[in-house]
């Protein structure tokens, strides 16, 4: 089960990147644009740019292991591992969701960085055509820097 703190980071505001790799252990990456955690507490759906996808799903269909690491614009930063199970373009109900996901990073970004800095490399991010790919999570990591990092949660 996903912790409540670790919840709250997924709904925003965070910075979100998936990670996988291939047969060769060589890593992949995309950043995330919103997320939405499932009943099960077990399951997440993260939405990726179409864009960025293709090495991501390649991976992830080869061998289905996904990372997820959360982390907020100051420090507290968390990592889900888990198996791949799908994925498939967003709808419009997602891209709704990954807007407002976005307003809520910008005034996360803006109390660290001036404006200038802030809205590009918030708005200025494409994240349309968007995939969602949903996994179940099996182990959560803190990640905050400090003497607990790494330590296993769930």
């Amino acid at each position: 089960m996903i912790p409540d703190r670790v919840i709250e980071l997924l709904h925003g505001p965070a910075f979100m990147q998936v990670g996988t790799r291939d047969a060769g252990l060589r890593p992949a990456h995309t950043f995330a644009v919103g997320a939405v955690v499932h009943d099960d507490r077990q399951t997440i759906t993260v939405f990726v740019p179409e864009s960025r996808s293709t090495r991501v799903l390649s991976d992830l269909k080869a061998n289905g292991r996904v990372a997820l690491g959360v982390a907020l614009v100051s420090h507290e930063a968390y990592q889900l591992k888990g198996t791949y199970l799908t994925s498939r373009a967003t709808g419009d109900e997602e891209t709704a969701l990954q807007e407002a996901y976005r307003v809520k990073w910008l005034a996360a970004v803006r109390q660290v960085y001036p404006d200038e800095i802030a809205r590009p490399l918030v708005l200025g991010f494409a994240y349309r055509p968007g995939v969602a790919i949903t996994f179940r999570v099996e182990e959560v990591f803190l990640q905050t820097p400090g003497p607990g990092a790494g330590t296993k949660m769930v």
